[in-house]
């Protein structure tokens, strides 16, 4: 009887040891994805869901689904909220990081990442942290480590936190002096409402709940999925191949965000394009989403011209775009993008644009083409240009530093050349910038042609600088200026 209760106890050992756990399947890609920085974001539903995954395949579906419940505009193949969420945590794993922790798994991190940027943050240092923190068994009078204390408006958060105070308070103590790794208070009276708010923002985020499946892409909002007939098209050939100017700009939306701008230009005997579609590919020819929408022609700088935005990460893409007018195409192009991500903190100036004309347009939003806190500009797409002309220039600054009276000191350069000789000195002359976003400043201004001595060949170099930090943008152009 001993033996054989020895027997079935080996046995149930053996069950115990050999019977593959939940999730082994999974490869390292995705069995431990549930306890990075993203894990964050789990909602009650979700843990339970991640648990009965089992393979990759289904971990891929998932983890897809998973980032388009969040995405604010899941029609399209660009998730804001995702992108942001990505250069907050290589942020922190910059930053945050101490010993063999990962920066984006420590306390800071996880506030930063679930409530944003704090309206306010005072740091101590090791002499200004006062007692130690209640709970603590250490004497009083042993020396702390630096604290930090960030403060965030409750006005300012997402709708769906539920909080009322007048300010939201998360205290942040290091562990060891001179560690860099702080912990976050749970014992402080305001602790509790902090400890909430971490606790509600999954649920604030989640902005498609009974989202079941990853709806197929269109390239950017207001477009609709292309028809089969459209994207045939593409690789036809079209009678204004050869007769038309193409460019394209890495635009800004915000303080994260770079869409790929383009505009399309034709000749003034082309038709009227009446419909614009297309598909944006991977470097690996992947089809990620397709577009269709109806045109509207613009007066570009010697023909009709046609604009087009399309918000993607970062990454190497291909966007082919045919426009068509009367049931048949009239011209297919392709333009490459290198989209590189802003950088997530310090200032930052976008490249200069230089445009032909602007145009009030108050229904702009951030992120439309070529579009600037109002004004829409029509881009340079040549080289000639006559003297009753003139050359407008934009850009953004994001996260400059502000002076006491609440500007940005910008001061533009501009350097003229006639052929290969400067035309004098260079001009300097402040520029006025205007706040669009809180982290996101935009300037412009225009020179007049008429200006110049007389026609010919002349060289423009642009140089916009921050005073305080130095950071610039600049751009050189060659023109032909004809009478």
């Amino acid at each position: 009887m001993h033996r054989r209760v020895c027997r079935f106890s080996i046995c149930i050992l053996v069950a115990v040891f050999f019977v593959p756990a939940a999730g082994a399947q999974l490869s390292s890609q995705y069995a431990d994805w549930d306890k990075g920085p993203e894990g964050y974001l789990f909602t009650k539903k979700e843990k339970k869901e991640w648990k009965k995954i089992k393979t990759d395949a289904e971990a891929e579906a998932w983890i897809e689904l998973f980032w388009a419940r969040r995405n604010p505009s899941p029609e399209t193949s660009f998730n804001g909220f995702k992108a942001e969420f990505d250069a907050i945590v290589e942020f922190c794993d910059g930053e945050f990081g101490y010993g063999s922790r990962r920066g984006a798994l420590s306390d800071r991190a996880r506030v930063l990442l679930l409530m944003g940027k704090p309206a306010g943050r005072q740091v101590n240092g090791p002499a200004q942290t006062g007692p130690i923190r209640a709970g603590s068994a250490d004497d009083a009078d042993t020396p702390l480590g630096a604290s930090e204390i960030w403060i965030y408006d409750p006005s300012a958060l997402p709708k769906g936190f539920k909080f009322k105070g007048a300010e939201l308070v998360f205290r942040f103590y290091e562990e060891k002096l001179g560690s860099n790794g702080f912990i976050l208070d749970r014992s402080a009276r305001t602790a509790f409402q902090g400890l909430s708010a971490l606790a509600e923002a999954p649920d604030v985020y989640l902005l498609h709940p009974s989202m079941k499946e990853v709806p197929t892409p269109v390239s950017f909002a207001g477009a609709r999925t292309a028809s089969a007939e459209s994207q045939a098209w593409l690789d036809q050939e079209a009678p204004f191949n050869d007769a038309n100017r193409v460019v394209s700009e890495l635009g800004v939306t915000d303080a994260v965000s770079r869409p790929l701008w383009v505009h399309i230009e034709l000749p003034s005997d082309a038709p009227d394009l009446t419909l614009l579609a297309g598909r944006v590919k991977t470097a690996d020819g992947e089809i990620i989403s397709t577009f269709e929408v109806d045109a509207e022609p613009l007066v570009g700088q010697y023909g009709k011209a046609y604009h087009l935005s399309f918000p993607l990460d970062a990454g190497s893409f291909t966007v082919d775009v045919v426009g068509a007018a009367g049931g048949s195409p009239q011209i297919t192009t392709s333009v490459i993008a290198e989209v590189t991500p802003v950088p997530s903190e310090g200032t930052w100036m976008s490249p200069l644009w230089l445009g032909i004309s602007v145009n009030p347009n108050e229904e702009a939003l951030h992120g439309d083409p070529f579009s600037f806190a109002g004004w829409h500009v029509v881009p340079l797409s040549g080289s000639e240009l006559t003297r009753e002309a003139e050359i407008v220039y934009f850009g953004f600054v994001v996260r400059p530093n502000i002076t006491e009276d609440g500007k940005v000191d910008l001061e533009v350069k501009l350097q003229v050349n006639i052929g290969d000789e400067p035309a004098g000195s260079p001009l300097s002359a402040p520029l006025t910038a205007v706040q669009m976003l809180p982290d996101v400043w935009m300037y412009g201004n225009s020179i007049a042609l008429e200006r110049l001595p007389e026609t010919g060949s002349y060289g423009f170099n642009f140089k916009v600088t921050e005073t305080s930090s130095e950071i610039a943008a600049e751009r050189e152009i060659l023109l032909e200026i004809i009478e």
